[in-house]
């Protein structure tokens, strides 16, 4: 079994009951029912997979194993994706098969394959690749080999190279290289009235379950006209959401990749009332506006004991705290000491794995 569906033994209903369970240890406050994926099978949007090769030089690519550090096994049929995702996987690896690629081997530091990320949108139907490699000039892939991996692909499939630069004491870099197709997919989301258009690039976050995503942002969203602080903004999705009533949006993110769909996402839907920030929210939060609202929807780390002052200090009306990881969330809850929790949300965005998302409603007291 690879290390990603981990509760797939369980039947689905089994699986929510525990989810449930879980969250009734975490919080006091009563919860609503975990809003269910359906189906819970074929709903993912993206998949990264990873290249490997063990001592005999055997290769692998696929999915991490359970427990067992470092090892790939070779996944041919994944029942959380399309067939498509199945079809291109098994199709690079017989095609890095008949290569003398080297995986890329982390404790030595040579090899030149990483991953294979693949991306669809499952409302568009738009689809991307994106193959990442070393980025040591003695490890990059030949013009044949390169032309080779591209014939792989139909002409419309949006197709990258991504080299991946990590240098012991700077930070990682990547560098995108647009080998064919697009040089982005699009996504939509149907949501109340209204369908949503999203430019995903290959470095940019979007969350990987978009039907369930859509549930999740109908959850949130919130009668807001005044102005509204979207923190952790990503492409800025739920702050467009709330532009449409708002006074006012103010989106901050810190990845460069997001902020740039964001820019773009705001042409796409003719919004012209939201001003986007990249930065850190734990750096900027004390000099932003004071807000009706703030939206935040922090990585797993959670918020932190800072961000939640800062939060306090800049006392908004209300607060929706969308999370992916319940156990930050409820510790977060502690330090918003002036708000009440008034409503738990939860949402099956991950079924077969014990994650999930959930929304927190706060008010001032």
């Amino acid at each position: 079994m690879c290390g990603g569906c981990t509760f797939q033994q369980l039947d689905y209903a089994a699986q929510l009951t525990y989810k449930q369970e879980k969250l009734k240890a975490l919080f006091s406050h009563p919860i609503k029912p975990i809003i269910p994926c359906d189906p819970p099978f074929y709903h993912r949007n993206k998949m990264e997979y990873s290249f490997s090769q063990d001592k005999a030089g055997q290769k692998f690519l696929g999915l991490h194993m359970p427990a067992a550090r470092g090892r790939v096994i070779n996944i041919e049929t994944c029942y959380l994706t399309s067939p498509w995702f199945g079809q291109t996987l098994n199709s690079v690896r017989k095609w890095w098969e008949g290569t003398d690629i080297k995986a890329f081997h982390p404790p030595s530091g040579t090899g030149t394959l990483r991953t294979l990320t693949l991306r669809e949108g499952k409302r568009t139907g738009h689809k991307m690749a994106i193959l990442t490699i070393s980025s040591k000039a003695r490890e990059c892939l030949t013009k044949e080999q390169l032309n080779s991996f591209k014939a792989l692909f139909k002409e419309d499939v949006s197709l990258f190279l991504v080299l991946h630069q990590a240098t012991k004491g700077h930070a990682t870099q990547m560098f995108e290289m647009h080998l064919q197709g697009a040089d982005h997919i699009c996504e939509e989301l149907h949501i109340h009235d209204r369908v949503l258009k999203c430019k995903i690039s290959p470095l940019s976050f979007f969350q990987p379950n978009t039907f369930q995503a859509e549930k999740l942002y109908q959850e949130a969203l919130i009668d807001a006209d005044g102005h509204v602080l979207d923190l952790y903004a990503g492409s800025a999705t739920l702050g467009m959401l709330f532009a449409k009533k708002a006074a006012r949006v103010t989106s901050v993110e810190l990845s460069p990749y997001s902020i740039l769909d964001a820019e773009d996402n705001l042409i796409l839907n003719e919004i012209d009332n939201i001003d986007l920030i990249r930065g850190d929210v734990a750096e900027l939060l004390h000099t932003l506006p004071q807000s009706e609202l703030v939206i935040v929807d922090p990585p797993r780390s959670g918020l932190g004991v800072t961000t939640c002052s800062h939060l306090t200090t800049l006392a908004p009306k209300k607060i929706i705290y969308i999370s992916c990881n319940p156990s930050t969330q409820a510790d977060d809850l502690k330090h918003l000491k002036d708000y009440k929790l008034t409503s738990l949300q939860p949402v099956d965005q991950f079924p077969h794995t014990p994650h999930l998302e959930n929304i927190a409603l706060l008010e001032h007291l």
